[in-house]
């Protein structure tokens, strides 16, 4: 079984008020052993519902939910021993030293050997030194990769993260950042919701769009993008940009846009036109300083998603 999550025909609804409130619509979905899986929506999309359901807290209205080939409803004990949930919104035992308030979860986890499980995983998380520490005195940063220490303790063989950079400087980040894929290169299963696009393209092997309780797209970071890329624009530098416009004109499948001195956007339907657009600036005359692709950013083709503009299911 090459699954480590398989969710089929998950439904789940709750009532506020006279209201009946759809959180989770008929969804599909599976995540690869060993791959990070982002879950990306807006919120109130159903992420919480999803994992809510995942963790044991939950039990959907009607489908099913496997991990590791365990049903999360029938056997959620087996389920829950083989998975940790890190929130990047999660609360600290104020009064305990991190060692401590990691015994006290290792105590919980019931793991053997927990004094040297606990002194690896500071090390591995560069908290050894601070091992004495108060929650208060970590800094953000610092919190973040003691939280992974806790979700880390009964060697879950998936990690759920809820956006575990959140709040965080950028240094911070991109230390987190090198921990989750440290972590995908170990054998962890990674489960990963984020509101930062960058971080979702830059970590995930493929992402699932969520909203209004319905999974929109699902692929890699480029499969989606070629989901939503139905036109591609070059951006040419050079110094004749009003000759470039004026061969261009009435070329089919190509729009050629002056944008600024120098600067000529020309979108093309296909990458078979790109012979006639150099043959078009050959026959001007003068300085030719760049011709690049322009990609729309994660953060656009997620817009373009949720804004209903996306590709189907």
């Amino acid at each position: 079984m090459d699954d480590a999550i398989s969710v089929r025909n998950g439904s789940k609804t709750y009532r506020s008020g006279k209201e009946t409130v759809i959180a989770l619509d008929d969804i599909s979905l599976s995540v690869k052993k060993g791959e990070i899986f982002g879950l990306l929506g807006p919120n109130g999309a159903g992420k919480t519902s999803l994992i809510s359901i995942l963790v044991g807290i939950l039990n959907p209205d009607s489908g099913s939910a496997v991990i590791f080939g365990k049903d999360c409803v029938e056997e959620t004990q087996a389920v829950q021993s083989s998975l940790n949930l890190v929130s990047g919104f999660s609360g600290a035992i104020g009064s305990l030293s991190v060692e401590e308030a990691l015994t006290y979860y290792a105590m919980l986890y019931n793991v053997k050997d927990s004094k040297k499980v606990i002194a690896r995983l500071l090390k591995q998380m560069n908290l050894y030194e601070s091992r004495n520490w108060t929650a208060e005195d970590l800094s953000s940063g610092m919190r973040q990769r003691y939280f992974i220490c806790r979700g880390l303790l009964n060697d879950p063989k998936l990690l759920v993260l809820d956006e575990p950079t959140v709040g965080l400087d950028v240094e911070s980040a991109i230390d987190v950042r090198k921990i989750i894929r440290d972590l995908r290169a170990k054998g962890h299963t990674i489960l990963l919701t984020t509101h930062n696009m960058f971080e979702a393209e830059e970590l995930c092997d493929r992402i699932a769009f969520i909203n209004h309780g319905k999974i929109l797209a699902i692929g890699t970071p480029e499969e989606l993008k070629g989901k939503i890329i139905s036109q591609r624009t070059i951006e040419i530098h050079c110094s004749m940009e009003k000759c470039v416009a004026e061969q261009l004109k009435g070329m089919k499948g190509v729009k050629a846009q002056i944008k600024s001195p120098q600067i000529v956007h020309v979108t093309v339907d296909s990458y078979t036109k790109t012979k006639d657009i150099m043959r078009a600036l050959a026959s001007c005359n003068g300085e030719i300083y760049s011709v690049n692709e322009m990609e729309p950013t994660f953060e656009e083709i997620y817009l373009k998603f949720m804004n209903n503009k996306g590709g189907k299911k």
